[in-house]
């Protein structure tokens, strides 16, 4: 690889980071912004009645985690070259997130079967549960097509078809534009994780009975 484009891989890897932090800031900036009209809602009181929260949220965060894990892993085989354990640790990943997305609607289920509905009459604290858990599913949802690419590309690899390794070295030299995608891919995987944790332990707390 010549020096022009070991370089231009390397600018495109950090403004595609920075494009990065900034959605993961701006993000951010929208569930404090949601959490915060919730603490707000909540002080006014009136018709605010609190409700239990189902346990299969319990499962859904323990998938989130152990994904987490999982991509982490996938990020460390393939820094050693190993191109088996980064498909597998992909694959486990990209089913733990099914997984959790799949639970999250179980968890909707249940509410609805206990009378907590997207409305905010008779209660409105359903309303914002439900809108804010379900806002950050689609963003684990949009996160859940990109790593299915990256899962394919590894198979791709693993099979020899791509000379390229899905979660290349963020040091190495030889950065093809999948290994910027997945290293972004990383971050922001974490990143949901991190944001459920958060939500789930604020709503537990603020809802519970």
């Amino acid at each position: 690889m010549n020096e022009s484009a070991i370089k231009y891989k390397v600018n495109t890897q950090g403004a595609q980071r920075f494009t990065m932090y900034l959605f993961i800031i701006t993000t951010s900036m929208i569930f404090a912004g949601f959490t915060s009209a919730f603490l707000v809602r909540k002080g006014v009181g009136g018709a605010w009645a609190s409700f239990h929260i189902p346990s299969v949220f319990n499962i859904s965060t323990l998938l989130i985690i152990l994904s987490s894990v999982f991509l982490q892993s996938a990020h460390i085989a393939n820094k050693k070259h190993h191109k088996f354990m980064t498909s597998v640790s992909l694959f486990l990943t990209l089913v733990l997130g099914l997984m959790f997305c799949v639970f999250q609607f179980i968890g909707w289920s249940d509410l609805n079967n206990e009378g907590v509905y997207l409305s905010f009459n008779p209660n409105p604290a359903g309303p914002y549960f439900l809108v804010i858990t379900f806002i950050h599913a689609l963003h684990v949802i949009g996160a859940l097509v990109f790593l299915a690419i990256a899962f394919v590309q590894s198979l791709n690899q693993l099979k020899g078809a791509d000379s390229n390794t899905v979660l290349q070295n963020l040091e190495s030299t030889d950065k093809g534009i999948l290994s910027i995608r997945t290293d972004l891919l990383t971050l922001f995987w974490h990143f949901m994780g991190a944001l459920w944790i958060y939500l789930y332990i604020f709503l537990t707390l603020n809802l519970s009975k």
